[in-house]
């Protein structure tokens, strides 16, 4: 059947009153729906579209239709020509993309504060009249046909648990086909069929657009109507009937596959229906994470591997009802598939007494709470806010929804969760295994072929809309700038460094606390990472975390140990705490610290700056009996609150996070004296002579890999800026003149950036190069003639106001999220930079001169080839030196 929107006469329909949380709604006259989230405060926004379309709306032999169709629409429209559509977000450091899911496609940009109406613009415009070229339409055909064959047939697990376990469960053509398709068929499609499925789908009245910003209601509101009032209501086709009843058997689907290594198996249970039952669907997202994770649950796990545990295939309330909560396992050697689902139903049986064993109920009561707190800070983010508003209204037609639900989970009861383990303990499900086999296979046990629904889901409209002419970009409108009002920086008595900064965008506290392994840790990083697994498991601090509500992490890339750590702003001094005992050396057993197995999975930039380290340490031993010390001997050897920073993010005063901080961390002391880090430590001069090649030999690299490198010399003044410019218009940002060069040279296959960071005791600019083998000797003559020719000229006016909003923009990406800006400060702060840095710096590009760009680039880049580290299947290092022809 055909839908046709009922048309207000009015302007626009707002609702009688804000949504809850501040959220405003309203329907513009062409039956757009609206969500703005005004004041948000952030410098950056979002906007969404989400379009009710997905891989359920598609008839038979329309099968991946609605995925290419999201590539389709990012290829040009009225007013943005073919492939255009990026390049006024790039320069800006924004960013946009779009996926499709089972009942929806979303469309999303996040971009600075000012350039929110160009945002507008662009998704309006394909909104309109999106142009569906021949050329594009078999370009994106290309790329969907490589995409299908790279997540679905070309690596191992393809398809697991998506789309495979649907077949298992379902029978319906909507709910059951794959909605990947079949490259072949879609290269069927043409230009009109296009236009006729945008037609069918793509109407203001089967879209909800959603905007976050800081901007207020009636500016946003006004935003809106000025680039979306005019646009054509018209109607669309229906949805697909999706209602199919409960399996009256247990459903089993075999797969094989050759790239497997172990068997894999999935379960698929029916949930309840959000829209009639939504107590019971959260119900169900409790018990999936009691399910699924780890220590969220006393009771002992009857798991012999890992279970993976959630509602939804693309997460909770993704989908109208059918939807279906996941269980995955790889399955260890020896276990069969029934083995893990009679084991799996044990476990739901058990759970089913929230009076049970080992307080089952409390562990109700702590995973609903751990659950509510995620949530909030993943909505915090900037963009996941807007995706979810969006996709609340439009599927449950409640964005507030994804406001409420932390406390639709705290609400939850243990009995509540009882009763979903009940049923599904007493239900029949559906099992998909996934096991190794000389061949991909298909099912050696099949479900009944899909049957399709009855009837198609409507007819396409008319033809398009003309598109009328093409509409001018608006300009930008003032930048809004970063607010660190309150914020505090310190040293405390033992040397730590301490930064915090207000944020209540999420009711939780983001701590990050890093230090400095220095020489005895950067010589041995694997037993670094030992120590660091050793002081979590006696500190069962990882543990803590989550029955807090939060998590924490310890981690070391070789050069540092990482504590990254959240929870509920109530729980931060608690938090704190855990953190406290994470560094004290007295809770660590006896014994010496074994080797991590965080170190045997080092990307080839930390394999190769882990060399580096060793070689720019030089002659100093390491000490007497190393690696026989005890544990608490190496912790004190390595950690020291001198070597450290502590960033804070949160909803806590600075002041009282100082205070917290020093009353948990202010006993914290090293055996040895403190290094010091890079905002006093005088930087190790460049050696002297012919310039070093390290090389790492990987005979299977398919790829080398390369580091050029120098050490950087001291600061003086304001020069950081000009440092700063000179690194991203080398290397850094979306036009830099390494990239502009592969591209002009056709260069591909080549991955080249630049940038400034700490190794060792040495701040260093260097440059990264991926290249093939036999095209090395090219890529370090690009570097060096590139380097060369900025050094020697000025970048000219337009080049440098391009690198100059480049680089302000990119800097607030940082305020997406209390979590990204507490990654940032920490970043700031061991790089010897402090908060005067992150609010000064805005101006401070702004004031840089082309001259003073060119000087910078002279100091750092010229010198790039002091050292060169190279990783893959290359000879020894003087053949490779003599290859590049690597000459100071």
């Amino acid at each position: 059947m055909i839908r046709t929107p009922a048309v207000p006469q009015t302007r626009a329909t707002p609702d009688a009153a804000p949504a809850g949380g501040g959220l405003h709604k309203r329907t513009l006259s062409n039956g757009l729906r609206v969500v703005l989230s005004p004041h948000w405060p952030t410098p950056r926004a979002a906007v969404a579209v989400h379009y009710g379309v997905g891989f359920r709306s598609e008839q038979p032999g329309q099968e991946g239709m609605a995925h290419l169709f999201e590539h389709l629409m990012f290829r040009g429209s009225a007013s943005i020509g073919d492939g255009a559509f990026f390049d006024g977000l790039l320069p800006l450091a924004g960013a946009a993309n779009g996926t499709t899911h089972q009942d929806y496609t979303d469309y999303f940009q996040t971009v600075p504060a000012q350039a929110l109406e160009q945002a507008l613009f662009r998704e309006a415009d394909r909104m309109r009249a999106p142009r569906f070229a021949p050329a594009e339409l078999s370009a994106q055909l290309v790329e969907v046909a490589r995409e299908i064959r790279h997540m679905r047939d070309g690596r191992p697990y393809g398809g697991f648990p998506w789309p495979l376990l649907p077949q298992a469960l379902f029978r319906t053509f909507a709910n059951a086909h794959d909605g990947y398709g079949d490259p072949e068929l879609l290269g069927r499609i043409t230009p009109e069929d296009c236009a006729r499925f945008f037609d069918a789908y793509y109407a203001p009245s089967n879209a909800v657009l959603t905007v976050v910003g800081p901007q207020g209601p009636e500016e946003l509101g006004d935003l809106v109507e000025r680039h979306f009032g005019d646009i054509p209501a018209r109607a669309v086709a229906g949805r697909q009937p999706l209602g199919e009843p409960d399996p009256d058997h247990d459903r089993l689907l075999r797969r094989t596959d050759p790239q497997a290594v172990r068997t894999a198996v999935a379960v698929g249970h029916l949930l309840p229906d959000p829209a009639t039952e939504l107590p019971a669907y959260v119900a169900n997202m409790v018990l999936a994470e009691l399910t699924g994770r780890p220590g969220a649950s006393s009771l002992p796990r009857p798991f012999t591997g890992p279970v993976g545990a959630g509602c939804g295939f693309f997460g909770p309330l993704d989908a109208l009802s059918p939807d279906v909560l996941v269980v995955t396992s790889l399955l260890p050697a020896g276990q069969d598939p029934e083995d893990f689902t009679g084991r799996l139903t044990d476990w739901w049986s058990r759970l089913r007494d929230p009076l049970g064993p080992a307080a089952s109920g409390d562990d109700a009561v702590a995973a609903a709470r751990s659950l509510a707190a995620r949530h909030r800070r993943d909505h915090a983010d900037l963009q996941r806010r807007c995706r979810a508003l969006g996709r609340l209204e439009l599927l449950h037609g409640r964005a507030e929804l994804a406001l409420e639900l932390p406390g639709l989970l705290t609400a939850t009861t243990p009995e509540q969760v009882a009763s979903a383990a009940a049923a599904l303990a007493g239900a029949h499900r559906a099992v998909l295994v996934l096991e190794p086999g000389e061949v991909r296979g298909g099912p050696a046990c099949a479900p009944p072929p899909a049957v399709p629904a009855p009837g198609p889901a409507g007819e396409p409209a008319g033809p398009t809309r003309p598109a009328g002419r093409p509409r001018p970009m608006p300009p930008l409108g003032d930048p809004v700038a970063p607010a660190f009002d309150g914020a505090r920086e310190t040293v405390l008595g033992n040397g730590l460094r301490v930064m915090a900064v207000p944020d209540r965008r999420a009711g939780l506290i983001e701590v990050r606390l890093r230090v400095s392994l220095g020489p005895v840790g950067w010589r041995r990083p694997e037993r670094a990472a030992g120590l660091l697994g050793a002081a979590d498991r006696a500190a069962t601090a990882s543990v803590r975390a989550m029955r807090l509500g939060g998590e924490l992490q310890v981690s070391t890339g070789g050069q540092w140990a990482d504590v990254s750590a959240w929870a509920p702003a109530r729980e931060f001094p608690r938090l704190l705490g855990i953190v406290a005992d994470l560094l004290d050396p007295a809770r660590l057993p006896d014994g010496s610290a074994q080797p991590g197995n965080a170190a045997l999975r080092r990307s080839p930039e930390h394999r190769m700056d882990g060399a580096l380290r060793l070689h720019w340490l030089g002659p100093q031993a390491a000490p007497e009996g190393a690696g026989t010390e005890t544990l608490a001997e190496l912790h004190r050897a390595l950690l020291s609150p001198g070597d450290a920073v502590l960033v804070v993010v949160g909803d806590v005063s600075p002041r009282r996070a100082v205070d917290e901080a020093a009353r948990a961390l202010g006993a914290w002391r090293a055996a040895a004296p403190a290094r010091t880090l890079p905002a006093s430590r005088p930087l190790v001069p460049a050696t002297a002579g012919a310039p070093d090649v390290l090389v790492l030999r990987e005979p299977s690299a398919a790829a080398v890999h390369l580091t050029l490198c120098a050490s950087e010399p001291p600061r003086e003044g304001h020069g950081d800026a000009a440092r700063y410019l000179a690194t991203a218009l080398l290397g850094g940002h979306f036009g830099a003149r390494l990239a502009e060069r592969c591209r002009r040279l056709g260069r591909a296959e080549h991955v080249v950036f630049a940038a400034r960071d700490l190794v060792g005791d040495r701040a260093r600019a260097l440059v990264r190069v991926t290249a093939p083998r036999r095209s090395l000797a090219d890529a370090v003559q690009d570097v060096r003639e590139e380097t060369a020719a900025l050094a020697a000229a000025p970048p000219g006016r337009e080049e440098l106001d391009t690198v100059r909003q480049y680089c302000a923009a990119q800097l607030l990406t940082a305020f997406d999220s209390p979590g990204l800006l507490a990654d940032a400060l920490r970043h700031t702060m061991v790089s010897g930079r402090g908060l005067e840095w992150v609010i000064r710096r805005p101006r401070l590009l702004g004031e840089v001169s082309g001259e003073a760009v060119s000087q910078a680039a002279r100091a750092l880049f010229v010198p790039v080839t002091d050292t060169v580290v190279v990783l893959g299947d290359v000879g020894p290092a003087h053949e490779v030196a003599a290859e590049l022809a690597v000459r100071r």
